[in-house]
């Protein structure tokens, strides 16, 4: 019985290979790579957005395909970290960088945040590929810094910044940066966009940049003039015609790297996570299509070079513990129904906090609930309020408008956050109505999904471990790297 096994894991280990091996001698390379990251996206976001659209459309009993749910190839990816089973974006965004695990809050580093690690980007870099890295949030945030930074603490973002002028690749794009000058640093390094351009950067908030910019400067690094908090793009629920979308950025990057040398192009759909760290569930929906919209547009580049491009979408940990279906709603669910609220948490925050204070008296719960009600905002309909329900608006109510003892203040912002207590209980009562549920405000250990389409797809397909990606892609490129 022993023996056997021997031969059927021998036999297992060969039939895994074969592909790879074939691939090597006959498959064409992957001249031009997409690498699409949805930051905090799990199976159920992405569940929820299918529901939702079709749901939107008078199919609510149906799913509406994304960009990336038609890719003929699937698979699940482990996400644990080094010394973590939850991870954290800055160690999930290594492996799916460099290929190793690490701890977490760690970028680019090996666990013991001495020993560097390299990531695709790199050696994609060297090898004489453009390389682009852009993000609906900061440069500088975990994930996209994963892909040219070294730092033992992902919140070094002075230094990250610094890092980038040092990577050197061809674009860079986000809402801004979280610490350009040195501000909230002991060991500033100088001025990023006085260093960049001292060594051939150039910096925009125009999306459109002339052949002469683009041939004439080492790198390329668009951001928001004026950015969201958080130096990111606008949510997409928040969204109007004038704001600047990842599908747009992604475009500028094309147009950027594409050259007969071809390219490496890390897109990351950032606010996905920090949507679901709210629970937000519309709000997470909407960016979810943000990211698939940009996908569309790595489809349209696909089109043109079916045999030479690959478009791998993934994501490096699920947030929030996110389901379709909740104890309170058993087999109950209207997705569709998160389609009447029309700003994010963050912004409805803000609403309400306008609201409050420009009352000449204290509004009552009544006025409260009827500003809610505004299809503009929520369209939150008290009438479909369970008395439950009802009791904890009025205790939202309550803290909100109302005077509290010092006691009371701290119990209640563990309680509801950082968030005024009308925004965030209309938001979770909304999301309940829809029969969504959340175990967390954090991330989990769920294995997150990997789509692929083009040259090399069926590398991505089965169980994979994070570090597994960038070496396939590595491999689906023809590159020789390093990876530990």
């Amino acid at each position: 019985m022993k023996k056997n096994r021997i031969i059927f894991h021998f036999a297992a280990a060969v039939f895994l290979t074969l592909p790879l091996l074939g691939y090597a001698k006959s498959e064409p390379k992957a001249k031009y790579v997409f690498y699409f990251i949805g930051d905090g996206m799990g199976i159920q976001h992405i569940t929820a957005t299918q529901n939702y659209l079709a749901g939107v459309e008078g199919a609510p009993m149906a799913n509406k395909q994304l960009s990336f749910t038609t890719f003929p190839v699937t698979g699940f990816v482990q996400t644990y970290s080094d010394n973590r089973y939850i991870t954290g974006s800055a160690a999930a965004g290594t492996a799916l960088a460099a290929g190793y695990k690490t701890s977490v809050n760690t970028i680019g580093l090996a666990p013991n945040r001495i020993d560097t690690l390299h990531s695709i980007a790199y050696y994609a870099h060297n090898a004489g590929f453009n390389v682009g890295v852009a993000t609906s949030v900061s440069v500088d945030h975990a994930t996209p810094a994963a892909f040219y930074a070294h730092q033992p603490l992902r919140s070094n973002y002075h230094a990250i910044s610094h890092d980038m002028i040092r990577a050197g690749y061809k674009f860079f794009a986000g809402g801004g940066f979280k610490d350009p000058f040195g501000k909230k640093t002991d060991n500033p390094q100088g001025n990023i966009f006085e260093k960049g351009q001292q060594s051939g950067f150039y910096f925009t908030n125009s999306l459109s940049v002339t052949d002469s910019v683009i041939n004439s400067y080492k790198s390329i690094v668009y951001t928001l003039d004026k950015p969201a908090s958080g130096a990111a793009l606008k949510y997409q629920i928040d969204s109007n015609d004038d704001d600047v979308t990842l599908s747009q950025v992604t475009s500028m990057g094309i147009d950027i790297l594409d050259s007969p040398n071809g390219f490496l192009f890390m897109v990351e759909g950032g606010k996905i996570d920090w949507a679901a760290h709210d629970n937000d569930a519309a709000t997470v929906i909407h960016d979810v299509v943000a990211l698939s919209d940009a996908v569309d547009i790595a489809l349209q580049f696909y089109t043109q070079y079916p045999e030479q491009t690959l478009i791998v979408v993934t994501s490096d940990h699920e947030t929030g513990g996110m389901s379709v279906g909740r104890r309170g709603s058993r087999y109950q669910s209207n997705v569709p129904l998160l389609a009447k609220q029309k700003l994010s948490l963050d912004q409805l925050n803000v609403e309400v906090g306008n609201f409050i204070s420009r009352k000449k008296t204290k509004p009552t719960l009544n006025e409260t609930i009827q500003f809610l009600s505004n299809p503009q905002v929520l369209g939150m309909d008290s009438k479909r309020l369970t008395k439950a329900q009802l009791k904890r608006m009025s205790d939202a109510y309550s803290v909100a408008v109302l005077p509290q003892t010092a006691k009371q203040a701290e119990a209640n912002s563990k309680l509801y956050k950082s968030y005024n207590p009308i925004a965030i209980t209309a938001v979770q009562l909304l999301n309940e109505m829809a029969g969504i549920g959340w175990t967390t405000g954090s991330h989990t250990a769920s294995h997150v999904p990997v789509y692929a389409i083009g040259a090399g797809d069926y590398l991505f397909s089965g169980q994979l471990n994070n570090t597994d990606i960038p070496r396939r892609i590595a491999t689906a490129m023809g590159l020789q790297v390093d990876f530990k």
